[in-house]
């Protein structure tokens, strides 16, 4: 049987299940996650390698078309997963849904800069920027507290 991992790889579920022949596959329609606990790393891939990237080191992830684009502090990485599934999975502390299609690291905003029309431009540590849309306006600014 083949299930998504969403468990921290020294998780010593992780190491139960794969010795009962599960296989950890970031292309299988189920997910596996421990209730309650908010997830540590996420899957990522880059030239065909995977990757377990510290959520810590995420300032944003953004969909492009079909493909998600995780945002890291060395570099891009694409995931296979959806933006409301890894939405969902996040730490609700640290990640926060900006737009349609981008989530940002809060910890990860440099600069917040004010736009016309109800609109922020966010300025991230990798140096990208990333727009606060309208409908998540009044949401960013309430969370962030201006």
């Amino acid at each position: 049987m083949n299930i998504k991992m969403l468990l921290d790889p020294n998780d010593p579920m992780r190491a139960d299940l794969l010795n009962m022949g599960i296989k950890d596959d970031s292309e299988s329609e189920y997910v596996l996650i421990r209730k309650g606990v908010g997830i540590n790393y996420i899957a990522g891939k880059r030239e065909d390698q995977q990757f377990y990237l510290d959520v810590n080191d995420v300032c944003f992830i953004e969909s492009m078309g079909h493909d998600i684009i995780i945002h890291a502090t060395d570099g891009a990485y694409y995931s296979g997963d959806r933006l409301k599934a890894l939405e969902q999975v996040l730490p609700a502390d640290r990640f926060l849904r900006v737009s349609n299609s981008a989530i940002v690291n809060l910890k990860k905003i440099r600069r917040i800069e004010s736009s016309l029309l109800q609109k922020f431009i966010l300025h991230m540590a990798n140096g990208s920027k990333v727009d606060v849309t309208r409908s998540y306006y009044y949401i960013f600014r309430d969370r962030i507290g201006i």
